[in-house]
Order: structure tokens, then C-alpha cells, then sequence
């Protein structure tokens, strides 16, 4: 894959640069498990709960999950040559990188595809409003076209592939925290009929 491919700034082959690699593989990491856990709670209300009124604190948790994921997610994706995201570290690890998605199957051009769409959203509502743009968020995104399936997909995939590197540098893998209370704040609304259940 040719460098146009992986924007942002350059790896040098320094020691002061392991550092900032070495954080940068942490901290991106660290928002994109975000990204996942709030992925499955936002999972779990629409799956349980009858969304129907914009005054319900579960509408409410789903909109702000949604919207801190996709943030999240932005972040790591972000282009500019300042920033120490996910394409400075391709460009660091690509040759390792470039193997292990090989090897797993990994459809690099689908996470390549998943940013330029974020890029939309980000450009155009979710960091700016756009003066175009505002007078209809909503077609933005449609037109960005970001499906759940493919949103899951590209999280899990990149988490994957920082995971990979995060061992082979520290020997143990970046967990993923398990949250398993959301289910009984569900089902204690449920029970209480402040929520419907699906």
C-alpha cells in the first residue's frame, strides 16, 4: 500500500519516536475500546427498549452513545499531519500491519472506506456545522451511508489489528472491560413501567 494511503504524520525511526508510538498505540486503544463498550449499550437499548419519546433518559443514553462513539471513532481516524491516530501508526508498523490483516482476513479497504465517511460526518455536523450542511444534518448521514453492520465491523477490525501491535509490544493484551449491569437498569425500567420493552 502506497503512503497516500496512510495520511498523516510520518514514523521516524528514532528512539524519542517509539515513545510517542508506544502512546499513541495506547491511546488509541483506549478510544476505540470505548468506542466498542459504548457500541454494545447502544446495542443493548435498541434491541430491549421502545425508543419513542425523545423525553426518556434511555433515548436520551442511546443518542449520547451514539453520538460519543462515533467521536470516538472520528479521533482515531483523523487525518491531520499533527496527529498521532491510527494512520501514524500504520505508517510506523506497515509492514507488521499489512501482514497480520493478510493473515486475518482483514479488509483493510473497507476500514480505509469507513474513514472517508467519518470524515464526511466529521467535516460536515458532528465537529462542525456546516453552513450548508445545517439545513439538513440528517442528509448527511445518509449520504454518508454508515450502516451498523459495517460500523461493528470496522471498530472490531481495528481494534483487532492496535491489539496485534499492543502485544507485540508489551506481551499481554489491551482488555476490553466488561459491562454487565446495563441489563439489569433495563429490566428494573421494564419492570417499573418506565420503559416498554421490545
Amino acid at each position: 500500500m502506497k503512503n497516500k494511503d496512510a495520511p498523516g504524520q510520518n514514523c521516524q525511526t528514532t528512539i524519542k519516536i517509539d515513545e510517542t508510538y508506544h502512546s499513541a498505540l495506547k491511546r488509541n486503544l483506549n478510544e476505540v475500546v470505548i468506542a466498542k463498550l459504548e457500541f454494545e449499550a447502544y446495542r443493548e437499548i435498541g434491541n430491549k427498549v421502545l425508543l419513542n419519546f425523545p423525553n426518556s433518559f434511555f433515548w436520551l443514553s442511546g443518542t449520547a452513545l451514539f453520538n460519543d462513539m462515533m467521536a470516538h471513532m472520528i479521533k482515531v481516524f483523523d487525518r491531520d499531519a499533527q496527529s498521532a491516530t491510527f494512520w501514524y501508526i500504520f505508517r510506523c508498523k506497515s509492514k507488521d500491519i499489512k501482514k497480520f490483516i493478510k493473515e486475518n482476513n482483514i479488509d483493510f479497504m473497507s476500514i480505509y472506506d469507513f474513514a472517508e465517511k467519518l470524515k464526511q460526518v466529521r467535516d460536515k455536523t458532528h465537529f462542525h456545522i456546516d453552513k450548508k450542511g445545517v439545513k439538513n444534518p440528517a442528509g448527511i448521514w445518509k449520504s454518508a451511508d454508515i450502516s451498523y453492520n459495517e460500523l461493528k465491523a470496522n471498530i472490531d477490525a481495528v481494534y483487532k489489528i492496535l491489539n496485534y501491535l499492543h502485544v507485540n509490544e508489551f506481551e499481554f493484551d489491551f482488555l476490553i472491560p466488561k459491562i454487565d449491569d446495563l441489563q439489569y437498569i433495563i429490566k428494573a425500567a421494564i419492570d417499573a413501567e418506565y420503559i416498554t420493552k421490545k
